[in-house]
């Protein structure tokens, strides 16, 4: 198992645009996943701008593919009945700062053009005017059947894996990959306390690139926390590190 990328959620505009580029300077594996719906990312909003400015920022800088755009609710929707949102494809034409986007769509739950289920093709044609941005599916329970069903067609995506959907609840035991040849993530509950013994669990399933996703326990008074999630990505590299050396020892000792 590989640790590819350490995403933190929930960073906004509340948050310094300086610290988060300090932030991304000092972790090269580290990804800023920000939430974005009409209300909290549309035009106008604060959001928007803080965006703006942060990618902005980023592409003078040279940081490329550091940000992951989580659209929610009517962006998603949008996207998957065949139209990027005007603001996702402003905050794309920013510079190279913009790495994934991830599709929070849980079946049945929203609503689209086909019905309680996107239509596959017409995702995938969407999919593909962002081209080379890679797409995130959440594999909650209710999503499973469609992504095995885009996955035979041939889509190129990446997968999350959170049964409780955003909602912070680790599950007792991590699932192992669902495809091969899919970059694989894991969510759900995750914090700078539990990265370590999580990581373990992930490892015992896990033997490609992952990533892993972390926000709410990200959280102080309500709001990102820098200090937080520079705890979170250090325990996982530093678990990761330790993990390492008990494998060479043990590799010592078997020759």
């Amino acid at each position: 198992m590989f640790l590819k990328t350490i995403v933190c959620s929930g960073i906004n505009e509340k948050n310094d645009i300086n610290d988060a580029i300090e932030f991304l300077k000092s972790y090269k594996n580290a990804e800023f996943g920000v939430q974005c719906s009409p209300k909290k990312a549309g035009y106008q909003t604060p959001r928007f701008e803080w965006l703006k400015e942060l990618l902005g920022r980023l592409n003078e800088q040279k940081i490329e593919n550091r940000i992951a755009l989580h659209l929610n609710e009517g962006f998603v929707v949008s996207f998957c009945d065949g139209k990027l949102p005007d603001e996702a494809a402003d905050l794309l034409s920013i510079g190279n700062a913009v790495g994934r986007l991830q599709l929070n769509f849980k079946i049945g739950r929203e609503t689209f053009a086909s019905g309680s289920i996107p239509n596959i093709k017409t995702l995938q044609k969407t999919m593909e005017t962002v081209t080379p941005h890679p797409i995130i599916l959440s594999a909650s329970q209710p999503n499973l059947s469609f992504i095995h069903k885009a996955h035979h067609q041939g889509i190129k995506f990446d997968v999350l894996f959170d049964d409780s959907f955003g909602e912070g609840v680790a599950p007792n035991m991590r699932k192992p990959p669902l495809f091969n040849d899919v970059f694989q993530g894991y969510a759900g509950g995750l914090s700078p306390e539990n990265i370590a013994e999580e990581l373990k669990k992930i490892g015992k399933v896990a033997n490609g690139d992952i990533f892993v996703d972390a926000e709410g326990k990200l959280k102080q008074d309500g709001s990102f926390s820098f200090i937080k999630a520079e705890r979170f990505v250090q325990n996982a590299l530093a678990s990761l590190n330790m993990q390492s050396a008990v494998l060479k020892n043990v590799k010592k000792r078997t020759k």
